[in-house]
């Protein structure tokens, strides 16, 4: 992935690889500690992205600093092959802006769940930053395309070592 994609392009090939998947890892901290939580999510056009879920301690973390990161990324083939997106962003919850379930609902592809569960569900939003996309499975090259206020910088990994 030697080339730099133009802002548009990256933007495309995101949001294909976002909506070809539905689950990931979101990255929470509460009181200096850092979490990892499984969730499905799905977008709007914009690229916010949305959880719907139970509960959980991501609610208080994000309440605490919602600062968040959601890693959704392929199988994991060797450290050399993987293809993912880090979105980096501020999260908001239905707990604190009740509008988010409902928007929430709006973009969700099973909206009914949300209809049947209200009182027992909660939605968390993210609004992307940054959006980090790694694509190395042909060559094994993991040079990353970050897309940051539309702008589109590239990061190359160097020697990496197995971690």
């Amino acid at each position: 992935m030697n080339n730099k994609m133009e802002s548009q392009e990256l933007k495309q090939h995101i949001k294909d690889f976002l909506i070809e998947h539905k689950q990931g890892s979101l990255a929470t901290t509460i009181n200096n500690i850092p979490r990892s939580s499984p969730v499905q999510y799905f977008t709007d056009d914009n690229m916010n992205l949305y959880i719907v879920s139970a509960g959980g301690e991501k609610f208080n973390a994000i309440k605490d600093n919602p600062n968040v990161c959601l890693l959704v990324n392929s199988d994991y083939i060797d450290y050399k092959k993987i293809k993912g997106v880090q979105v980096f962003g501020k999260a908001s919850t239905s707990l604190d802006n009740e509008d988010i379930l409902e928007e929430a609902r709006r973009y969700s592809p099973e909206p009914y769940i949300i209809d049947n569960n209200k009182t027992s569900l909660n939605a968390i939003k993210i609004q992307p930053e940054e959006i980090v996309y790694l694509d190395s499975l042909r060559d094994g090259d993991r040079t990353k395309q970050i897309l940051k206020n539309n702008t589109v910088t590239m990061k190359a990994d160097g020697n990496i070592g197995i971690h």
